[in-house]
């Protein structure tokens, strides 16, 4: 996405649109598949010799949850998105690709989860334990510092 510095005179200019989401560069290996377009609702406002860009980025993208491996879609949203160029003579169009794309980048989670209180798979049989409950035994909880109690010091 550009921005042409002549648009913005004194006052601030709203710029709204979608930009493919190839601009993110997602290679195949990611975690995430992007569906659709990268949005945005942007103002830029000239300061001094300073362009300020803010607005909200959004990107609908498809994945697996980390716990139970069932498939999700979640809208990556950043609300806060802001940004600040130099003006100049020289660059009468500003570039904002790069930083949409690291922004979007950084909202992304680590892991994807379907819901906070997704209580994943059963590590013996591998049910997913928020259809059902498994049948499997449950493993007798052991403390690993119980055998401390057991140890007997000598005191002189």
């Amino acid at each position: 996405m550009n921005i042409e510095t002549g648009q913005v005179r004194q006052r601030p200019r709203r710029f709204t649109g979608e930009e493919p989401s190839a601009i993110l560069e997602l290679d195949q290996e990611t975690q995430f598949q992007v569906i659709g377009d990268v949005r945005y609702a942007l103002t830029a406002q000239r300061f001094d010799a300073d362009l300020l860009v803010r607005g909200v980025l959004e990107v609908d993208v498809r994945g697996r949850c980390a716990r139970c491996g069932e498939g999700i879609t979640r809208t990556i949203r950043d609300g806060a998105f802001t940004c600040s160029y130099p003006l100049s003579a020289a660059n009468e169009l500003i570039d904002l690709t790069a930083d949409i794309r690291e922004a979007i980048l950084l909202a992304l989670p680590m892991n994807f989860v379907c819901s906070e209180t997704c209580r994943g798979l059963c590590v013996q049989c591998g049910a997913n334990l928020n259809k059902a409950p498994c049948a499997c035994a449950k493993p007798r909880q052991t403390i690993p510092w119980d055998m401390l109690d057991q140890l007997k010091l000598g005191r002189k």
